[in-house]
């Protein structure tokens, strides 16, 4: 069945490694300005005509999520109501026969029905998560009430993947709607402890406090020596070892960078220490940071680049943390890698979220007005 260990399907582990050695000088505002809004209108122009699909003929939900956050982000109601109209027709699944399963977002999902039946596939944990943050932040720019409540909803659903293995909390990566069986692994992806937090603060939900607490200690727990975040729970390694150490790895125990980083940017509020060092990590080893390293040495493990949305998300982390000598490190990177002809077409809109987001981040730290002109 198609998670088990395809994390990377999710398009979290892509490499586009001759985009990523184009670096430049300090940006400045107007560059940042102009990178942001030529790349808006393509990515925009691309979910306005209904094209979601990726190369492969399915529209993902991580795509969808990181989106929805980019409209919030920037104003763009239009765009955020296609996105969200999508949203609610093909991913997040609320069949009133079927009430367990209220709230689950679907992995993936073809555009439009391909058969009579068109049944479900498989949920996703990380998807529900990025849906659900893509809601909250539209109901908050956009004053949608019902977007709040859908958000709710997709977290209640998420909840129910999860359990308990040696201690910690295991958020299964998916439900099979085929076996009506949940994976018994995760992946670090699968949490956002940061996110839930905030929703738990701003309810006064007492359970999501509890789920975010307990996503904070397996985010620390999966650690790795040299100040990465290792990407798999595994819970049957507890029949081979009694150190739930073991547990929370990486294979070979090669890191990828852009996973660590997309972990990172879920705690920097809550676990900033763990944030922290992962930032560090990068910063350290620029320009010539690498697609993989090894988590207890430090050592590369891959002399590729990685993926350019690793700017995005490395860029969008440093202005939170007020790291400005960060902020030198990775932006001439994003700017200059933002450009539709340097983002690969087979997952041109997943790439295109995470450039976005990092960009309007750091036109944000340059003070620049809000909305953007188009949207005033």
């Amino acid at each position: 069945m198609r998670r088990t260990g395809v994390w990377m399907a999710a398009g979290l582990v892509l490499t586009v490694a001759a985009g990523s050695c184009r670096g430049s000088v300090w940006p400045g505002a107007e560059a940042t300005r102009e990178a942001l809004i030529s790349l808006h209108q393509e990515v925009r122009g691309r979910v306005l005509a209904g094209e979601l699909a990726r190369a492969d003929g399915f529209a993902y939900a991580v795509d969808v999520g990181e989106l929805l956050r980019v409209a919030a982000r920037l104003g763009d109601r239009e765009m955020y109501a296609a996105l969200r109209g999508f949203a609610v027709r093909r991913l997040i699944v609320d069949e009133p026969d079927d009430p367990y399963t209220r709230g689950f977002v679907l992995w993936r999902r073809s555009p439009a029905p391909v058969d009579e039946e068109d049944a479900p596939d498989a949920s996703g944990t990380t998807e529900a998560l990025r849906v659900s943050e893509g809601l909250w932040e539209g109901a908050l720019a956009f004053g949608a009430g019902k977007d709040r409540e859908l958000a709710l909803t997709i977290l209640d659903g998420y909840a129910r993947h999860a359990s308990d293995a040696a201690g910690l909390l295991l958020v299964r990566n998916y439900f099979n709607f085929g076996s009506r069986d949940f994976a018994t692994n995760s992946f670090l992806v699968d949490y956002a402890p940061d996110y839930v937090a905030r929703v738990a603060r701003d309810t006064g939900r007492q359970d999501l406090a509890e789920l975010a607490a307990r996503s904070y200690e397996v985010v620390r727990a999966a650690r790795s020596p040299a100040g990465l975040i290792y990407d798999v729970f595994q819970p049957e390694m507890a029949t081979l070892f009694d150190d739930r150490r073991t547990l929370l790895y990486s294979p070979n125990d090669i890191v990828q960078t852009s996973n660590a980083a997309a972990i990172a940017g879920t705690v920097l509020e809550g676990a900033p220490e763990v944030a922290s060092r992962v930032l560090a990590f990068c910063r350290d080893r620029m320009p010539g940071l690498k697609l993989a390293y090894y988590g207890r040495t430090g050592e590369e493990a891959r002399q590729k680049r990685p993926g350019i949305e690793i700017w995005g998300t490395l860029t969008e982390m440093s202005v939170r943390r007020t790291d400005e000598t960060g902020l030198r490190a990775f932006a001439p990177f994003l700017v200059s890698n933002a450009a539709a002809d340097r983002i690969p077409g087979g997952a041109f809109l997943y790439v295109g979220a995470h450039l976005l987001l990092g960009l309007e981040a750091l036109d944000r730290y340059f003070g620049l007005e809000r909305p953007l002109p188009m949207f005033r």
